[in-house]
Formats: C-alpha cells, structure tokens, sequence
C-alpha cells in the first residue's frame, strides 16, 4: 500500500470506529448502518486500489465525502441536523421541495468523489481516443451507484424506522438530481484535470 493511501487507511479506521461507537450508543442504527456501509465501500476501494492505483486524491475524496455524511447525521446546529441544515436559499417550493440544503450539498459532492473513482476504473478498460464515451460511461455509471444508494436509503427506512430522517418523494427526487449534477462535473474534473 502506497504511504500516503496507508494513513489515509489508519486514520479512516479511527474515524469509522468512533463513529460507529457515537451511533450504537446513541440508538442511531441508521447511521450505524451507514458507518458499516462506508467501511465497506472505503476499504473496498483501497483493496481495489491495488489494481487501478487511484490518484490518492481520488480517495481523499471518498474519505471527505464519508465524513461529511457522518458529521450530516451526527452534528447539530441551532437544534437543526446538519443533514436538515439550509446552506442557501436557492428556491423553496415547499415542504421537501427546497434547495440547497447541507444533503444535497453532500449528494452532489459524493458523485463527484464517485465518478472521478469510476472514471479511472474504466479508463483502464478503455482504448485511447474514447474520452468522450469514458466521460459519458463514468457518468451514467455514476448515477447507477446513486441509485443503489437511494435503494439502501430505503432499506434503513424499512429495517432502520428511518423514514422521518430520510425524506419522502421530493427528498430523493432531489437526491437524485444531486447525484447527476455531481457525476457530471466529477467525470469532467477526472477528465480535465485529475488524468
């Protein structure tokens, strides 16, 4: 394992560990739930890692994101959670339906993380001259992972009684909007600046 990737290791380790620890004590088994989600994810991506030899600031941008989401459902302020938190009112249309809120905020920049994981994936699969096809490839392969996570969303509302904490229709329509908006501009930065 590479130096830099290696205490990227280690200290993830740590934060996932005292994250789930904070989670179980505090009856939180969604996040709980996500804790183990991550370290898999995480981890899977540095055993992957020793096939695709990612730029390590690809999985520093895993790591961030993981601990932005963390924090989304740890951190409180002003008694709103940090995931409930408004960062700019861009529209409001009502009920779920507003933007920018901290969880968008968080989707998009996860599909950057993602698609910029998912673009040197297949780049290794690639021919020379299909830039253009990797860039589109990474992104619909990005959203289909945004996918999955919305599916696991719902798993902790059915197995987790998160179904207050997650949101309804609107939440992961906009969820989903996110994911794409970050996929784009995470393959174009793989792309433009990170290859």
């Amino acid at each position: 394992m590479r130096n830099g990737v290696r205490i990227l290791s280690y200290l993830m380790a740590a934060f996932l560990i005292v994250f789930f620890g904070y989670f179980i004590v505090q009856g939180n088994y969604e996040f709980s739930g996500y804790a183990i989600v991550a370290a898999i994810l995480f981890y899977g991506l540095l055993w992957s890692d020793k096939h695709y030899n990612f730029p390590t600031i690809t999985l520093w941008l895993v790591a961030i994101w993981i601990a932005m989401h963390l924090f989304g459902g740890s951190v409180y302020i002003g008694g709103v959670k940090l995931y409930d938190l408004m960062l700019l009112n861009l529209f409001n249309g009502g009920g779920e339906f507003v933007i920018l809120k901290y969880d968008q905020f968080v989707h998009a920049y996860c599909y950057v993380a993602f698609a910029a994981i998912i673009y040197f994936m297949l780049k290794k699969h690639m021919k020379k001259g299909q830039e253009v096809a990797l860039v589109i490839f990474t992104i619909l392969a990005a959203i289909g992972v945004g996918l999955l996570n919305e599916v696991i969303e719902f798993a902790m509302v059915v197995f987790a009684d998160a179904a207050e904490a997650v949101g309804g229709y609107y939440n992961t329509a906009l969820d989903l909007v996110f994911n794409l908006i970050g996929a784009i501009i995470g393959a174009i930065m793989a792309w433009k600046w990170l290859d």
